[in-house]
């Protein structure tokens, strides 16, 4: 069958590697924006599993949607943890793109089915396709970089460093997102918004390559001196992070 471009990708990759000697030392960046960003998260850790890519891998993805479910956010957390994977998951505050899925398509539906049609949610249980668990249940990975309009209410900064799985790492029995209380001042704006004629435009803008480009030059030189690998070790102290 026809291979996928993925395979495409890594082949035309490898070739480049192999071209010239001195790539030996080149590392990999995988990079996208919003369904970009999820695919580049995809990729890096694929390619992270690859015994032909220089380690490690490193993702910068932006405004990227959740993409795994936790046994994938787990192996995430682990090939960071190795050194072989590096990951910064750049967020507006606010893009309401960058919250969802939390959950996959068939959960939604069964949920869906359960609030509305008790009999269409009994014929998906019957057929296997019911809620179903953990396993349907969506997270995010790396080292998030939350960009905010304004400065931020709880520091001087314009943006935020938070490590998505850091309830994962710790053993929790049940993960938490670190994005609940973005969904949270979401939901509340959104309840405004049907009270208040003057409520704040929908926030869908904060999703454009626009607002990202704006609020990325605002932090700039915040960032000059700062390396990821570092990132890592402040914000997940006490782990082996290789690299």
């Amino acid at each position: 069958g026809q291979s996928s471009k993925y395979v495409e990708i890594m082949e035309h990759v490898s070739q480049l590697m192999a071209q010239n000697p001195d790539r030996k030392n080149y590392k990999l960046y995988v990079t996208g924006h919003s369904l970009g960003g999820a695919l580049a998260t995809l990729f890096g850790l694929y390619a992270a599993a690859s015994s032909t890519i220089p380690l490690p891998v490193t993702v910068v993805s932006v405004a990227s949607p959740r993409v795994g479910n936790l046994a994938f956010a787990r192996t995430f957390a682990e090939m960071e943890s190795q050194g072989k994977l590096r990951h910064l998951r750049i967020a507006n505050h606010k893009d309401p793109v960058t919250l969802g899925p939390t959950v996959s398509s068939k959960r939604a539906l069964a949920l869906s089915a359960k609030a509305f049609s008790p009999l269409g949610y009994l014929a998906l249980v019957v057929t296997g396709n019911g809620e179903g668990g953990d396993e349907e249940v969506y997270y995010h990975t790396g080292m998030k970089m939350k960009l905010f309009k304004h400065v931020s209410s709880v520091s001087s900064q314009r943006c935020e460093l938070t490590y998505s799985g850091i309830t994962i790492i710790s053993g929790s029995k049940k993960p938490v997102a670190i994005d609940q209380e973005d969904m949270a001042e979401i939901e509340q704006s959104n309840k405004r918004k049907k009270k208040e004629s003057s409520a704040e435009l929908p926030m869908v803008s904060y999703h454009y390559g626009t607002s990202y480009s704006e609020r990325m030059a605002s932090v700039e030189s915040d960032m000059k001196g700062m390396t990821l690998n570092n990132v890592y070790r402040e914000k997940v102290g006490g782990m082996p992070w290789g690299g």
